[in-house]
């Protein structure tokens, strides 16, 4: 399954590093960051914002993202117990909608 990072415009998200409840977030921030993404100049920008937890914080990760169109979605990682490719899954479907929305309008 595939990102569509075309569709994706602000990602934040907040896990301890040292928890394993947050290696999807940590994998997904992998993935987002890369050179294409990087410039504001860039059609593909994303806003990324990371808050890392301390080792001890009993806070649960959760990964907020946000689409073209105004659509976000917050997916609480840690509370659902999500692996990464349930993350891509769900991430991929909502875009998947902003992608059809779009090509509709336009």
């Amino acid at each position: 399954m595939s990102i569509p990072v075309s569709t994706i415009t602000s990602f934040r998200t907040a896990f301890s590093p040292f928890s394993p409840l947050g290696r999807p977030c940590r994998i997904l921030l992998n993935l987002l960051q890369n050179p294409s993404t990087a410039p504001a100049s860039s059609p593909t920008h994303i806003d990324i914002k990371v808050s890392h937890l301390p080792r001890n914080s009993q806070q649960l990760p959760e990964i907020t993202i946000g689409f073209k169109g105004g659509k976000e979605i917050k997916l609480e990682v840690g509370k659902r117990k999500m692996k990464i490719g349930d993350v891509l899954d769900e991430i991929a479907r909502v875009g998947r909608v902003v992608e059809r929305e779009q090509s509709l309008k336009g």
